[in-house]
């Protein structure tokens, strides 16, 4: 993660601030609030807030499962997880309440991890201010009064949210990654978002960020985008190899090069220089 105390990443520090906000809003109830955090959260991580599903269940609040506030610090997340387990052991046999322990562990697990608390956390926020009448049942990120009134002035589909539009020319390492199906439509706006109110962070910084893929697959890609622009390979070929990192542990380099799709010598390439 990047030195925020350096002033090189201003995605990690927004976002830090917009999740104390959220959180603090739907804490203390303040409908207004939880809204704009959620709009403002969902133009930076699209991703994380995906549409809602037809005739789905209402999504749950983990933090009640633990018993904590929604806006406590990750610690504090971390060491409520516990106690909640050590509490269902003490009380309970796993074996006769598989279904209320598996839940106690899913909650501990996605309310630890930063990016899945927040999809959590955007989720739920977006059923509570559908609960409270604030947006349209359909989940549009939109005042109801003011939806309304633009359906009646200009009817049209409805959207999640106004984002910016993904650019026509998108770095070759973003479609590297659509290519090989690794993001899908929301995470590249997601990334051109990102890319867009922060043009000083690096696209790299920002992929590596929203964990899409590891340092190590990173570097394929870098290869991957070099041999490219080589014509040394296709983008059918790296397609291939690159699926074959993911799921066998076979680096890519050494894929193309078992396959006879790439030369021995390229595997000098260096990604730092």
């Amino acid at each position: 993660m990047a030195d925020i105390s350096g002033g090189a990443n201003r995605i990690e520090l927004e976002s830090q601030i917009l999740c104390s906000a959220l959180r603090l809003s739907w804490a203390d109830e303040e409908e207004a609030g939880v809204f704009l955090s959620t709009c403002q959260l969902n133009v930076l991580f699209p991703d994380l807030l995906p549409p809602p599903r037809p005739n789905s269940e209402t999504p749950k609040d983990l933090y009640q499962l633990l018993t904590l506030r929604c806006d406590v610090p990750q610690s504090i997340v971390v060491a409520g997880y516990f106690r909640a387990v050590r509490k269902f052991l003490r009380d309970t046999n796993p074996k006769d309440a598989r279904d209320e322990y598996y839940q106690i562990l899913n909650a501990g697990f996605i309310l630890r991890k930063p990016r899945l608390r927040l999809s959590h956390d955007l989720v739920v926020a977006r059923q509570w201010l559908i609960d409270r009448k604030f947006i349209p049942d359909d989940g549009t990120l939109e005042r109801l009064e003011d939806a309304q009134e633009r359906l009646e002035r200009e009817p049209e589909p409805l959207q999640m949210v106004r984002t910016q539009p993904i650019q026509e020319s998108l770095p070759m390492l973003i479609e590297l990654l659509k290519y090989a199906q690794i993001i899908q439509p929301a995470e590249v706006q997601a990334l051109s978002n990102q890319m867009s109110i922060a043009p000083e962070v690096s696209v790299i910084e920002l992929i590596l960020q929203a964990g899409y893929v590891t340092e190590q697959e990173m570097k394929s890609l870098q290869l991957a985008e070099y041999l490219l622009m080589q014509e040394k390979i296709t983008m059918p070929q790296f397609a291939v190899a690159m699926y074959d990192e993911r799921t066998q542990g076979i680096r890519m380099a050494e894929s193309l090069q078992v396959r006879g799709w790439l030369e021995t010598q390229s595997r000098d390439y260096d990604p730092k220089k």
